[in-house]
């Protein structure tokens, strides 16, 4: 009996701490790669792969401008691979880079301009920032703002508020 406490206990302690962690990380990766992922977009670059999590791939789609959506086994970060990128941490690498068809090789994050590049680099934590504006801007609108209104308890004979003509209350 004892074995199946420690193991309820640890399932519960999965449930209560691990998943939500995952999950709320997994949230916050996933926007900070889709500001990569959009600012690329928007620059023209081509982009291979949008991964949630490292490893084994268990879910994938590629959708109609070519980018593999792809939901990995190990949920402990994300990448998005351009085209020409000899890995995904966006590494440069002539092979790479020879490899990719002439035609597409104004597509690559390496043949951006230096502010598209920087601009596409910023993006992750500029989409962080706007993340964390909109989800405290919703938790005030939510749960708002104590507040307290100020209210006479007592008012000491000869003081000066008696004399201003404070009252009770």
């Amino acid at each position: 009996m004892a074995i199946l406490h420690n193991v309820v206990e640890f399932l519960t302690w999965l449930g209560w701490y691990i998943v939500p962690f995952i999950v709320i990380m997994n949230g916050i990766v996933f926007f900070h790669e889709l500001g990569h992922y959009l600012v690329g977009r928007w620059c023209g670059v081509k982009i291979e792969a949008f991964s949630l999590g490292f490893g084994p791939e268990l879910l994938a789609r590629v959708d109609k401008a070519g980018t593999r959506w792809r939901l990995a086994l190990l949920p402990i970060g994300g990448y998005v691979k351009f085209l020409g990128d000899a890995n995904a941490a966006s590494g440069q690498d002539a092979d790479a880079l020879a490899a990719v068809d002439p035609r597409e090789r104004g597509r690559t994050l390496a043949a951006q301009p230096v502010y598209n590049r920087a601009a596409i680099v910023a993006a992750g934590p500029i989409a962080n920032f706007i993340l964390a504006m909109v989800l405290f801007t919703g938790l005030f609108y939510a749960f708002g703002q104590v507040s307290h209104n100020a209210r006479i308890g007592i008012v000491e004979p000869g003081s000066p508020a008696a004399k201003a003509g404070f009252q009770l209350g």
